[in-house]
């Protein structure tokens, strides 16, 4: 019976069209910017522009229109939830980090190492995916992600740059001056801004009945109810704006991915077999090892891990490492070639092993192992 059960979820995952559908949008988009920029017809900077459009204007306006919209206690608790479970994970990933590539002779490539496979690519690569698959948990990636924004802009940079044995570095010591930067890239941060702007919005919506019409704060516009700081409802022209840049995210990030692999020569990056120990330890185990504990806080009594939860996590898990880490690398000269190419190489890995784990979290949807 179990057997049988596990064949229809396989069979529904496999026949869904949404699900293809999705999955060949990113591999195309992905490989025609990377046709293009082989081919020269694309200016030098074109992935750099996209990206940085996306940064600051795209995701932005997709973090904050992804939250207006209904509220119930349930997507409420799931989105919390993956707030608090960004810290928790975060701090373990980090220890087991230092497990994992504890083999690695060489200090400065198994720090590297380590920070590559606790930082991922989550905002830049896994949150389109998440938008375009599972729309559903992207609030949950949006809170899940603050934790990873503290932590690379904080632990990963000290891990990477702080540990440098030039004179210069060990005289500068600790000041206010060089934690300033740093906080400003966490808190002053149109993302983070807009994924707390959006997150308050929303759950204000709990404060009473927001499709009764006598309450004070209650709007009605072209015949929708609700709560007037839900921008769906009180102000559509704004919110169609929002949304319609918003929906750029996907695409151009998918182009620019296209354009940065583009740029850099496979054959010397695949030379080395560390970097293929490195991609496949992190597209293989992270995002297993996070379901695991996610199945063990659910058996705990009185906590309910939603499949939201469930599949932001395990898509933010199953992406190449950070493009900020790598920066770290590159200017702190700590194995700069070598996370250049842990940061190419685990990017091919990546288009084909998400598309898997996309299947998988289907299959665990259509079987309802998380409510």
């Amino acid at each position: 019976m179990l057997f049988l059960s596990m064949k229809d979820n396989l069979i529904n995952a496999i026949s869904s069209m949404d699900l293809w559908v999705s999955i060949c949008k990113s591999v195309f988009i992905i490989l025609l910017g990377f046709i293009l920029t082989k081919m020269k017809s694309m200016p030098e900077q074109t992935g750099k522009i996209l990206t940085k459009f996306v940064m600051l204007v795209a995701l932005p306006c997709l973090a904050f229109e992804s939250f207006m919209t209904g509220i119930t206690k349930e997507s409420f608790s799931s989105a919390l939830f993956s707030f608090i479970y960004g810290f928790i994970i975060y701090v373990l990933f980090i220890f087991l980090s230092k497990v994992i590539f504890m083999w690695v002779k060489d200090k400065d490539k198994r720090k590297v190492m380590e920070i590559l496979f606790v930082f991922g690519s989550t905002t830049f690569f896994g949150q389109p995916l998440i938008q375009a698959v599972f729309p559903s948990a992207y609030n949950d990636s949006s809170m899940f992600n603050v934790a990873y924004r503290v932590f690379l802009y904080s632990y990963a940079y000290y891990a990477i740059c702080s540990s440098s044995t030039s004179e210069e570095s060990e005289k500068k010591g600790f000041s206010f001056d060089k934690i300033k930067p740093i906080l400003k890239k966490i808190f002053v941060n149109p993302i983070i801004i807009a994924t707390f702007l959006g997150f308050i919005f929303w759950s204000l919506q709990l404060v009473g009945d927001a499709s009764d019409s006598s309450n004070w704060w209650v709007v009605s516009v072209n015949g929708s109810t609700g709560a007037f700081w839900n921008i769906s409802v009180s102000a559509p022209w704004l919110y169609q704006t929002l949304k319609l840049l918003g929906s750029l995210a996907s695409p151009l990030v998918w182009f620019a991915i296209g354009c940065t692999l583009g740029k850099v020569s496979f054959k010397e990056a695949a030379s080395d077999k560390m970097v293929w120990i490195y991609s496949f330890t992190k597209l293989i185990s992270a995002p297993v090892i996070n379901f695991v504990v996610l199945l063990l806080i659910d058996l705990i009594p009185g906590i309910n891990v939603t499949f939201s939860t469930l599949a932001a996590t395990t898509i933010m898990w199953a992406v190449p490492p950070a493009t900020v880490a790598v920066t770290y690398c590159i200017n702190a000269n700590k194995e700069a070639t070598f996370a250049s190419s842990c940061s190419l190489i685990s990017t091919f890995v990546a288009v084909i092993f998400i598309p898997v784990y996309m299947v998988l979290l289907t299959i665990i949807q259509s079987a309802a192992i998380f409510g």
